[in-house]
C-alpha cells in the first residue's frame, strides 16, 4: 500500500511539470486513503489539478468551476497546511480563475511546497 504522503509528493511532482489529469489522479489516491481531518485539504488539490486540467484543454468554464471548488476546500487550511503555502496558492487561483473568466490561457502554474 502506498502511504498518502508519497502520492501526495508525486502530484505535486506531476503538476510543477504540467502533468495536470497525472497529477488530479495522485491527489485523488492520497484523499482516498486520508484520515477525515484531511481530506478537505486534499480535495481542495483534487480540484486545483482539475482546474488546470481543463484549461489545458481549452475548457476555460470547466477551469473556474473546479477553481471555485479548490479555493472553498482549501479556504480552511490558511496560511500554511502540510508544507503548502494555502494563502499564495489561494490568491493564485483568484487570479486565474478571473483570466479563465476572460477564456484566455495562463502561465503554467507552481505550488510553494518546502520539501
Amino acid at each position: 500500500m502506498v502511504h498518502p504522503a508519497d502520492h501526495l509528493a508525486r502530484g505535486f511532482a506531476l503538476f510543477e511539470s504540467g502533468r495536470y489529469f497525472e497529477a488530479h489522479e495522485e491527489f485523488e489516491a492520497a484523499w482516498n486513503a486520508a484520515p477525515r481531518t484531511e481530506r478537505f485539504f486534499l480535495q481542495g488539490l483534487v480540484h486545483w489539478a482539475a482546474a488546470h486540467h481543463h484549461a489545458s484543454r481549452g475548457n476555460f468554464e470547466g477551469a473556474v468551476l473546479q477553481a471555485r471548488r479548490a479555493m472553498r476546500k482549501l479556504a480552511g487550511y490558511l496560511p500554511e497546511h502540510r508544507g503548502v503555502d494555502t494563502r499564495g496558492l489561494l490568491a493564485q487561483l483568484e487570479t486565474q480563475a478571473r483570466t479563465w473568466q476572460g477564456c484566455a490561457s495562463v502561465p503554467q502554474a507552481t505550488i510553494g511546497v518546502r520539501r
